[in-house]
């Protein structure tokens, strides 16, 4: 959002270029010259109509410079009203620019990187462009592939497998097999890969370079550490985030853990670096949104962390209502609840990572998939999609012709890519 608005006054600015009174427009220069070829003599220049010459020219360059101000703020107000409508109206209609065909397989998924998206199922996992050209390709065979992305690097996993590929913008980075079951993965910006693993009522949480060298391995237990519910690596690689779930006599407690695998941890058992634990909370997502912060999700709200060695709560919020949805960027986190009125069927809360809340709105949408991009919040369903701003407000909203299967808005001007089944459609809203 800060790049479009950039974008936005530096058209300004070059619409305003003739403001400047540089060497190439020298007014004074001018006038002096003109001055200049004036007689020395009083009588000759003061019987010019209009106080002489000097005096016309100085006119006409005071004239000259406030028609430059009436039309650099004309160009200023139609810019500001054109800016304020793009902002708060609320689109109905599209239209189709383009469609370009796209023939996959049912399950095909997609993650947004840069301007390009990565697109996995079973069989493999290829680079693609808008215009749905393929960059690179990959093949294998999994029967349930899952994935994770952090900046230009990806892992993608057979759940209950043993496989593992981590591609980047250039295609295969590395490749390993586990020796254990996978239940969950993670990657970090230079591909380093948190995996948990099954051995019975035994569960591992290992990492490794993208090549399987191993880095270090954890085992828990449900009657020691707890089950690892969630897990997330940070951007460097150094650092890991475990939630942990734990029941002790019926009663159910989660645990946050974090371990630094760099100089920091060194010194401490296990490389623990830092804990917190919560009594009847359930945690199920815990992720980082840099080097030195993480966020862990409960079923009552959310806590930030911070720190690069050791991380301490910094924030925290929690509600006393049912959640419904989470989505987060690096920005933002944002909430959905149950609506209080029969004409709205959620109310949506997003708070930044201070723990202050921006904004709150009464919304009415059906989706079945939501998450946040580029400063908008996208919610579709396979049927159409509602759109909203970063603060809250509704911009667009419409079903659409063909089944959706995700949707990218990628910071160009009223301008979305709708995934379907069998097209990659670019459509303009209006």
């Amino acid at each position: 959002m800060k790049n479009e608005w950039k974008e936005r006054l530096d058209r300004i600015r070059e619409k305003l270029w003739f403001l400047r009174l540089d060497e190439d427009l020298d007014l004074d220069g001018e006038i002096q010259i003109e001055e200049a070829s004036l007689p020395s003599g009083g009588s000759d220049s003061a019987d010019l109509p209009g106080g002489g010459l000097r005096e016309t020219l100085a006119r006409s360059r005071r004239w000259l410079f406030r028609k430059r101000v009436l039309a650099a703020l004309l160009i200023i107000g139609i810019a500001g009203g054109f800016i304020v409508y793009n902002s708060t109206h609320e689109f109905q209609d599209y239209v189709v620019t383009s469609s370009i065909k796209n023939e996959v397989s049912a399950g095909t998924r997609y993650e947004a990187v840069g301007k390009n998206l990565y697109r996995y199922n079973t069989d493999g996992i290829s680079c693609v462009t808008r215009d749905n050209e393929i960059k690179w390709s990959i093949t294998y065979n999994m029967q349930a592939p899952i994935a994770d992305i952090c900046g230009d690097t990806m892992v993608v996993a057979e759940q209950q497998g043993n496989q593992v590929f981590v591609v980047d913008k250039d295609g295969l980075v590395g490749s390993f097999e586990t020796l254990l079951p996978i239940l969950k993965v993670r990657v970090s910006r230079q591909g380093v890969v948190a995996v948990v693993l099954q051995e019975n009522d035994i569960t591992w949480v290992n990492l490794y370079q993208p090549d399987g060298t191993s880095i270090v391995n954890d085992k828990t237990t449900m009657s020691d550490s707890g089950y690892p519910v969630d897990i997330d690596v940070s951007p460097d690689g150094q650092k890991l985030a475990v939630s942990y779930l734990k029941t002790d006599k019926g009663v159910i407690s989660s645990e946050i853990v974090f371990y630094h695998f760099g100089s920091a941890g060194q010194s401490q058992d296990d490389h623990v670096v830092g804990s917190e634990s919560f009594e009847e909370v359930v945690m199920p997502e815990v992720y980082f949104i840099s080097n030195s912060r993480a966020v862990a999700v409960s079923d009552r709200g959310f806590v930030v962390y911070r720190g690069a060695e050791a991380p301490k709560r910094t924030a925290s919020v929690e509600f006393d209502e049912e959640i419904l949805s989470c989505f987060h960027n690096e920005d933002r986190i944002g909430f959905l609840f149950k609506g209080s009125t029969e004409e709205y069927r959620y109310r949506m809360e997003l708070y930044n990572y201070s723990g202050s809340r921006k904004a709150s709105r009464d919304i009415d949408a059906e989706y079945e998939k939501i998450k946040m991009q580029n400063g908008q919040i996208l919610m579709y369903s396979d049927a159409g999609c509602d759109i909203y701003t970063s603060s809250g407000r509704k911009r667009f909203s419409t079903a659409y012709e063909k089944e959706i299967t995700d949707i990218f808005y990628f910071s160009e001007f009223r301008r979305y890519l709708i995934v379907t089944r069998d097209s990659f459609d670019k459509i303009r809203i209006s």
